[in-house]
Order: structure tokens, then sequence, then C-alpha cells
């Protein structure tokens, strides 16, 4: 944890309280908190309760003995944030200087991504930068544009068509969805299948925070199919659970390509667009390790689908 203090609109505000606060918002617990700040569950209900105190407003609401954010506690947090992500920038580019290094790269991706990155991109670039210090986190879209635009990571890889004001993309690729069924499934002799053969199948969705599941579930309220026997699940784990012969996936084709699950992919009738972007906060075009990076991942993307 960075040691400096934060100046907010309270001057007396204590350093203590915000790494109080951001820690009941990271861990989502009390208990887990003081785990993590080595303090007891009681400390920091009390830095908690300063901190109100001083702010003049409630940031939790207390219920059931948790501590459930407030929409005020997520505009803190937010700029907290970006406080101590720059302060964690600061400290990796002294390190760096120090240990001499190509530098680093900062990579939040989603998950349909992150075994392309991990198996392909990422030994490409290091083969070639091989003093390069990387951070690679998988989180849910939402996630990785917020912390691009906080500057937590530098380059930010997601499956969808949109991207927020301020931020710059590229777009790697474009692919549509696909239905992936076991080997021994029905439908394993078909090459494509429609809604009507959906209709008549146990599906299983991607999660409802996927920007696929929000296409999907537009064309199957269109075609009138009942999905209340449906089984919400992972991108990563909708074809390990249709390898076990439990139903339809309906997924992204980079992680059907990507699979080790023994299944049978499918053409999917209409098709649904799924597109992959970079995005980072700086338009200027990338030079070095990030440069290598881009063009890695849109030629790996390329080769999967074509």
């Amino acid at each position: 944890m960075p040691k400096c203090y934060i100046l907010l609109f309270m001057h007396h505000i204590q350093q203590r309280q915000i790494e109080a606060f951001r820690a009941v918002m990271i861990a989502g617990s009390i208990s887990a908190a003081a785990a993590n700040l080595n303090i007891t569950q009681p400390a920091v209900s009390r830095l908690i309760r300063d901190l109100e105190a001083e702010i003049g407003f409630q940031l939790f609401n207390r219920v059931r003995g948790r501590l459930v954010p407030r929409a005020q506690a997520s505009k803190l947090f937010h700029e907290v944030e970006r406080v101590f992500v720059g302060l964690d920038h600061i400290s990796r580019v002294a390190q760096d200087i120090n240990a001499e290094s190509e530098g680093f790269i900062r990579l939040g991706t989603v998950s349909s991504l992150n075994k392309l990155c991990a198996s392909v991109v990422l030994p490409e670039v290091l083969a070639v930068h091989p003093r390069l210090s990387v951070i690679f986190d998988t989180e849910s879209t939402e996630r990785v544009l917020d912390l691009v635009s906080l500057r937590h990571y530098d380059i930010g890889l997601i499956c969808s068509e949109y991207v927020p004001t301020g931020l710059f993309s590229v777009l790697l690729g474009r692919g549509d969805a696909v239905a992936v069924v076991a080997q021994e499934h029905p439908l394993a002799q078909k090459e494509c299948v429609s809604m009507e053969d959906l209709s008549r199948e146990r599906l299983i969705l991607p999660g409802r925070t996927s920007p696929l599941r929000l296409s999907l579930e537009k064309t199957i309220n269109a075609a009138n199919i009942n999905t209340s026997n449906s089984i919400e699940a992972s991108l990563a784990n909708g074809c390990r659970l249709a390898s076990s012969n439990l139903g339809v996936t309906i997924t992204d084709p980079l992680v059907a390509k990507t699979s080790s699950a023994k299944v049978k992919i499918l053409k999917l009738e209409p098709a649904m667009s799924v597109s992959y972007q970079l995005v980072r906060l700086e338009k200027a075009r990338p030079t070095g390790p990030s440069a290598l990076f881009e063009a890695s991942f849109k030629t790996a993307i390329e080769k999967l689908l074509n």
C-alpha cells in the first residue's frame, strides 16, 4: 500500500480511513478487509464510522451485520481508485528505472480472450522483449473499460461494439457467435442450426453481463423461445457443459475454437456478430512492446476466425 497522504475535500480525513474504506469496497466485507489490512474488525468498523462523520454522509447501509455500499460510496471509490492507481503507477515506473527493464504493460482482458492472450500473444511479445514486466488480469467488459479509463490498465481487450467516450479503440476482428454441442449430440450431424432447432433444446447461455447475452436475448425473444430450463454459465464453462451433453451452448467463436473440450462447433442462424476490440486512453500510435502486442493479437484473431 503506498504511504502518502491523500487530500480529498475534507482536510481532516486520515489515510487509514481511506485505506479501510477502499479495503471494504474491494473485499466486500468487514472481515475480509480487516484480514487484508492486518487489523481487527472493530478497528475497520471504527475507521469507516469516523470517515462517514468527517465527510458528512453515510457510505454504507448496515444490513444483517453487513455493509452494503450506497451510491455515494461507489462515487467516492471511483475517485479514491484514481489516486491509488496513480501512486501504484509511479511506484512501478521507479522500479523499472531501477531495474533497467523494458518497461511494463498492464493488461485487462475479458475471459473469452485470455486464453489466446496467454497461449499465443504474450509468448510472442516476451520472446522479443524478455525484460518486459506484465500485469495480466481477467475482468468483465465493464470493469476492463472502467480500469482503462482509470489508467489501471494500459491496454484493455473486450468483446463489444460499444466503447465509451474518452477511450480510443482498435478493431482487432469480427466473428459470428456459434452453437456448441457434444460430439454425440443429435445436432452434431448438422453444420448449421437455427432458432427453431434450438427451441427444442436446453440452452446454455452466457452470463447476463456479457454483451453476447444481450444480443442473444433479442434473437431468442424474437423467435419466442422458452428459456425457463436454461443453464447460465461463464463463456469459459459453456463449452465444458456442452461436452457433457447438458445442452447447446451459444458462445463466442474464439472461446469455442480455443476450448479443449471435445465438442462440435456449428454455425448459428441468424448470425450474431461479435466484435473484438483493443481499448486504451491514448490515440497516438503505440510503439515498442505495445505495438507488437496489438499487431500480434490482431494476427492471432484473424488466423482463428478465417
